[in-house]
C-alpha cells in the first residue's frame, strides 16, 4: 500500500512538474516574442543619422530599435575604422548587425556578410544610382547597397578670393573647371602670402584618391590598361605633380605629408588657406565642433583641377551599407535598411549631413528640383565621377601605394623609383622599407 501511495505521489509530483514547467516555458516563449528586436548598427552617426534612427524607432517602437555604434571622425580615421570591423566580423561575432563601409572596402568584406539578391528586385535596384550600385557586388552578386555617395572636390574661402582683383572672372574660371597649369599660373598672379592649395598627404587612403583623380584624369581606363603597374608615363606625371605642388611650385607646405582630411582641414582653416581638396559634406561635419565657424561660412566648392592633356575627373567616395552573416535579425535589418533608402530619408542625408542622395528621383522629380537648385549643378559636375578599381586585394596593394607616394611626396624617393618599387611591392607583397 504504501507503494502505490508513494507511485501516486510520485505521478502527482511529476505532472505538477511538467505543468509548471509547460506555463513557465509558454510564458518565456510570449516574452521571447514580446521582446524588442535590437539591431546594431554600426557607421558614423552624422546629424541625418541621429534623425533617421531616432525616427525609425519611433515607428517601430515595441517591435524593433536600432542601436548605433558610432566611429566619430575625430577618434576614428577609415583605416582604423576598417580594421574595427574586420576584427570583429572575422570573430563571427554577433556584436554588429548592419555596418557601413568605404566602398571600396566591399570586396573585402564580402566573405563576411550576406548576399542581398533575394532582398532587393530588380525593381527596387532601378531606383538607385547607377554610379553608387556599381560599387555593391563581388563576383556579380549584390553584396552591399549604397547608402551614400560624394566626389571629391576643391573647397576655396570666398572672403579671401573677394580680395583681388577680377575676382568675378576668376570665380568663373574656377567653377567651370580649371586645368592644373591654369591653377599654378593662378597661384603665381595671385601671390598669395598664406597656403595656396592644402591636400591630405599622409600614407593613407585619401591620398590614393587625389593621387588616382590625377592618373585617372589622364587615362580613365587606367587599371583596365595597366592594372597595378606604375612604370607608366600617366603615372609617373600624376605624382610628379603632388611632388612638385610642394618642392617646385611651393604651392603647398611640406606638412601636408602628415595630414588626414581632418588635420589638412583644420590647418587649412586655422591657416586662412585658400583652396583645398575634400569631400562635399566638410562643410557639414565639422558644425557641431568647428575649428573657427566664421571662417567656415565662407567655403565654396568648385571641380577639381585637371591636366590640360587629360579630362575633368572627379573620385568616388561615400558608404555603402553591408547585413553581418553571422545576424539572426536580418529580416529586420533589411527593413531598416530600405527605410535609409527611401526618398524621404536620402533627402535628410543631403539636407543635414552633405551627402549626395542615392536615389534617382531626387534627381529628377520636380519637388526637389525647386527644393534645391543646386541638383541642376551637381547633376552635371557627377558625370566627371569615376570608381577606384574594384579588386579583392585592393585594401592591401592601396596600403603599398599610400606608402610610397607618401615617401615621393616626402623626397624619401625620387617619384620614379617610388613607383618602380611600389609596382615591385604590390606584385611580390613586400614593401621595401630598408631602402630609406
Amino acid at each position: 500500500m504504501n507503494i502505490k501511495i508513494k507511485q501516486k505521489w510520485g505521478l502527482l509530483f511529476l505532472l505538477f512538474v511538467t505543468i509548471a514547467y509547460v506555463l513557465i516555458s509558454s510564458f518565456l516563449y510570449k516574452s521571447r516574442k514580446n521582446e524588442v528586436t535590437e539591431i546594431y548598427f554600426a557607421d558614423r552617426i552624422t546629424a541625418a543619422h541621429k534623425i533617421l534612427i531616432e525616427r525609425y524607432n519611433k515607428l517601430n517602437e515595441g517591435k524593433v530599435k536600432v542601436i548605433p555604434i558610432d566611429f566619430p571622425n575625430f577618434d576614428f580615421g577609415t583605416n582604423e575604422r576598417k580594421e574595427m570591423l574586420a576584427r570583429s566580423l572575422r570573430g563571427r561575432g554577433d556584436g554588429i548587425d548592419l555596418l557601413a563601409v568605404d566602398l571600396i572596402w566591399v570586396q573585402r568584406f564580402a566573405k563576411w556578410c550576406e548576399p542581398l539578391d533575394k532582398y532587393f528586385s530588380d525593381s527596387e535596384r532601378k531606383k538607385i544610382l547607377s554610379s553608387a550600385l556599381e560599387s555593391c557586388y563581388y563576383e556579380g552578386e549584390l553584396v552591399a547597397v549604397p547608402l551614400d555617395l560624394v566626389q571629391g572636390i576643391i573647397y576655396y574661402r570666398d572672403d579671401l578670393l573677394k580680395k583681388f582683383k577680377n575676382y568675378k572672372l576668376i570665380k568663373q574660371e574656377l567653377k567651370r573647371s580649371i586645368t592644373w597649369e591654369d591653377f599654378l599660373k593662378l597661384k603665381n598672379k595671385l601671390n598669395y602670402k598664406g597656403p595656396f592649395y592644402i591636400y591630405p598627404a599622409a600614407d593613407y587612403e585619401g591620398l590614393i584618391c587625389v593621387y588616382m583623380e590625377m592618373l585617372l584624369s589622364l587615362d580613365r581606363n587606367y587599371f583596365e590598361n595597366h592594372g597595378f603597374n606604375f612604370n607608366t608615363p600617366e603615372a609617373i606625371q600624376a605624382l610628379q605633380m603632388l611632388v612638385d605642388l610642394v618642392h617646385k611650385y611651393h604651392a603647398t607646405p611640406e606638412i601636408v605629408t602628415k595630414f588626414t582630411e581632418i588635420s589638412s582641414f583644420e590647418y587649412y582653416i586655422k591657416n586662412n588657406g585658400l583652396f583645398i581638396w575634400g569631400w562635399p559634406t566638410y562643410d557639414k561635419d565639422f558644425k557641431e565642433h568647428p575649428f573657427d565657424s566664421e571662417k567656415e561660412s565662407h567655403l565654396k566648392k568648385i571641380p577639381v583641377p585637371y591636366f590640360k592633356s587629360g579630362m575633368p575627373t572627379s573620385i568616388w567616395g561615400g558608404w555603402n551599407l553591408m547585413v553581418s552573416k553571422f545576424s539572426n535579425k536580418k529580416e529586420a535589418v533589411i527593413d531598416f535598411v530600405k527605410f535609409l533608402l527611401k526618398d524621404e530619408s536620402q533627402e535628410i542625408f543631403y539636407k543635414e549631413s552633405g551627402y549626395y542622395p542615392v536615389s534617382n528621383d531626387f534627381y529628377d522629380k520636380q519637388e526637389y528640383l525647386e527644393r534645391y537648385p543646386d541638383i541642376k549643378e551637381m547633376k552635371e559636375f557627377m558625370k566627371s565621377g569615376v570608381h577606384r578599381p574594384a579588386n579583392t586585394e585592393y585594401t592591401r596593394y592601396s596600403k603599398i601605394m599610400s606608402f610610397y607616394i607618401n615617401s615621393a611626396i616626402q623626397k624619401m624617393l625620387p617619384v620614379k623609383k617610388a613607383l618602380s618599387e611600389c609596382t615591385m611591392a604590390i606584385q611580390t607583397d613586400r614593401v621595401m622599407i630598408n631602402r630609406f
